[in-house]
């Protein structure tokens, strides 16, 4: 697998989703100038795109496979990204192979979705806007030394918040810098962003097993990004709650998960739910609709109900307890 990268694995899942039926997979490598009777193509998804971009990569035709997603997909950022070599960012853990998912089937939860659009509320006060709006000032795309990125968001006593899989150790910590306000205006065109550094020498902590890491910021960071951070407390998040991430997918520009996501499991260090993320989402905090942060998302992807043509991103976070609790013996939370 020598000269597969994480842009040819993030490009691999972008492809599987759109193109996740094996005849269509097949009829876009042709189209793209390969021939499909030499590629593995499977009733998965994924292994059907990574076999059939290894072999684009070996004959140097990956520029052409994402032309043709680019015909049916102009518009698709992520696309225009791969294209540039430039979808390099951090991914979570598998969620088909690494994550046991606790929500039942696809086919549940279509009808638990309806269920829950029929009985609660979708009004919700104008100002509801406004304090998302505030909220999503203190969200920030995370990079790395050699380009790659995540998502995290600061909190108010001055601590960046994100996965120990974007940021494992403090010379990672050194190098990296935050981005405030990496977003599109409402014309489309590019905000001006700020940047800020990290202050791991004086505060860092991490935990590999619930997948969070707290770093300082360096104090200027309220000036610089506009924003007086996000606050941390405990909450009881429970099944069938609606939730609302604020991210850079694929690294990109800052967006919203906002509609038709609701909670499937929580337990006492996992929250698990039905959204739209990718990789790069890595690191944003998960809100219920008191804008309150439940979890901290690290991994999601897609699963097909066998047999259907059913499709439902699922994604899970770490509780937000566990991160308080853990933040708890640092000596980083005292409230």
């Amino acid at each position: 697998m020598s000269g597969w990268n994480v842009n040819l694995t993030n490009l691999r899942d972008i492809l599987a989703d759109v193109y996740w039926d094996k005849n269509m997979a097949r009829a876009k490598a042709k189209e793209a100038g390969l021939n499909p009777n030499l590629i593995t193509i499977s009733d998965n998804p994924i292994v059907t795109w990574f076999n059939i971009l290894d072999h684009a990569r070996a004959r140097g035709k990956v520029g052409e496979v994402i032309d043709v997603a680019l015909k049916d997909y102009p518009d698709n950022a992520f696309l225009a990204a791969a294209k540039a070599n430039a979808l390099t960012v951090v991914r979570g853990a598998d969620i088909a192979t690494s994550v046991q998912w606790q929500g039942g089937s696809d086919e549940h939860a279509r009808e638990n979705l309806e269920k829950l659009m029929g009985e609660q509320s979708t009004l919700l006060p104008i100002s509801w806007l406004d304090t998302g709006l505030m909220k999503a000032k203190s969200v920030v795309r995370v990079v790395l030394k050699g380009g790659d990125s995540g998502t995290g968001f600061v909190t108010k006593a001055g601590l960046l918040i994100t996965n120990h899989h974007v940021i494992s150790d403090k010379s990672e910590a050194a190098e990296a810098v935050i981005q405030f306000n990496y977003q599109k205006s409402v014309r489309g065109l590019d905000l001006p962003t700020y940047e800020s550094k990290l202050a791991p020498d004086q505060t860092f902590a991490t935990s590999e097993e619930h997948d969070w890491t707290a770093v300082g910021v360096v104090k200027d960071w309220r000036k610089k990004g506009g924003c007086e951070g996000l606050e941390l407390t405990s909450a009881n998040p429970k099944k069938d709650d609606f939730t609302i991430i604020i991210q850079h997918p694929a690294g990109g520009p800052k967006q919203i998960a906002l509609y038709h996501n609701v909670v499937t499991h929580v337990d006492a260090g996992r929250v698990q739910y039905l959204t739209d993320t990718l990789p790069g989402s890595s690191g944003s905090p998960v809100f219920d609709t008191n804008w309150q942060i439940i979890a901290l998302h690290h991994s999601g992807g897609w699963l097909r109900e066998p047999g259907t043509k059913l499709q439902v991103y699922r994604n899970e976070g770490i509780h937000i307890n566990m991160i308080i609790l853990g933040l708890r013996e640092h000596n980083l939370y005292t409230a």
